[in-house]
């Protein structure tokens, strides 16, 4: 079994032609501590979202809702709507996750429990714009005009863009440089994004780099880097290793994750993670350890 292949199945279920849905739970329990104290648990769930999804000859659409205990509600993470001009190019409008990253936003198609450090608060997340991508046979181009790639804000006074190239050389590999900014009052926040990630029989591995810069602040830059690697050992049990550091003017964090994955059905994961952390400024340590139960549908 391909390693890309262990993040737990989902297949739509079809309300009508053309119109389906598909989804995902997510029940989590969690304790970390810090320098051997300050313990904190929860146990809750981290999230629920169902996708209502069309697809036409030419026109698609998507629309998810999104819930959490944190939030309390339900939330509008996505809702676009998309046309094919042609078979290698399409524009889509509304609100979409950013194109910037190796690591994807929904826990379900996570390898791993958590999010790197070297990801979580410096990827891009959802906004509100117009995107278009040519995708050829090896090659292809992402862009777009949003309304704050970060911010989000639904105006128009502080634009961000993207641009992303991609190619897939060979089989199974595949490498994608990206470029995303934002423009402010006083200055402009931006990332340079490269990642490769390859898939050969159950084994896959990505390396990312990225590239800050006034993330937070004027002058504020920093780089950040992650190594990859998910291993299935059996049709229903994978391991990931992830190493992740962060080397910026607000932190230099070190960190080691090691996430056990077991697959009780094709539609249902119990995700585990160790997750070490060492803080450079201060000179803290973190540990976590954590569970998930996914289910998707």
């Amino acid at each position: 079994m391909a390693a890309v292949a262990s993040v737990t199945a989902q297949a739509e279920i079809e309300l009508a032609e053309g119109f389906s849905l598909q989804g995902f739970l997510d029940v989590s329990a969690s304790s970390s501590d810090v320098d051997g104290k300050d313990t904190k648990s929860t146990a809750e769930i981290g999230e629920f979202e169902v996708d209502f999804l069309y697809g036409g000859d030419s026109i698609n659409a998507q629309v998810d809702l999104n819930y959490t205990d944190s939030s309390g509600g339900v939330d509008l993470e996505q809702a676009f709507v998309g046309f094919s001009v042609s078979d290698q190019f399409s524009l889509t409008a509304g609100k979409f996750l950013s194109s910037i990253g190796y690591e994807t936003y929904d826990v379900n198609t996570l390898n791993q429990f958590s999010h790197a450090a070297s990801t979580a608060g410096i990827y891009p997340g959802h906004h509100t714009g117009l995107a278009g991508v040519y995708s050829g046979d090896t090659f292809g181009v992402y862009g777009s005009v949003v309304d704050g790639t970060w911010s989000a804000d639904g105006d128009t006074d502080d634009l961000g863009y993207e641009v992303q190239v991609f190619t897939s050389p060979a089989e199974g590999l595949t490498i994608k440089l990206g470029y995303a900014t934002e423009s402010g009052a006083a200055y402009d926040k931006a990332i340079i994004n490269l990642w490769a990630g390859y898939s050969v029989d159950s084994l896959t591995v990505a390396a990312e780099y990225s590239s800050l810069e006034d993330y937070g602040a004027s002058g504020s830059d920093g780089d950040a880097y992650m190594l990859m690697a998910n291993y299935a050992f059996t049709e229903t049990f994978n391991t990931t290793l992830r190493y992740a550091h962060v080397d910026a003017d607000w932190a230099e964090i070190d960190e080691f994750t090691i996430s056990p994955r077991f697959v009780i059905s094709d539609s249902v994961s119990v995700i585990t993670e160790y997750r070490h952390r060492d803080y450079d400024v201060g000179g803290a340590d973190e540990d976590l350890l954590a569970a998930r139960v996914l289910y998707t549908f």
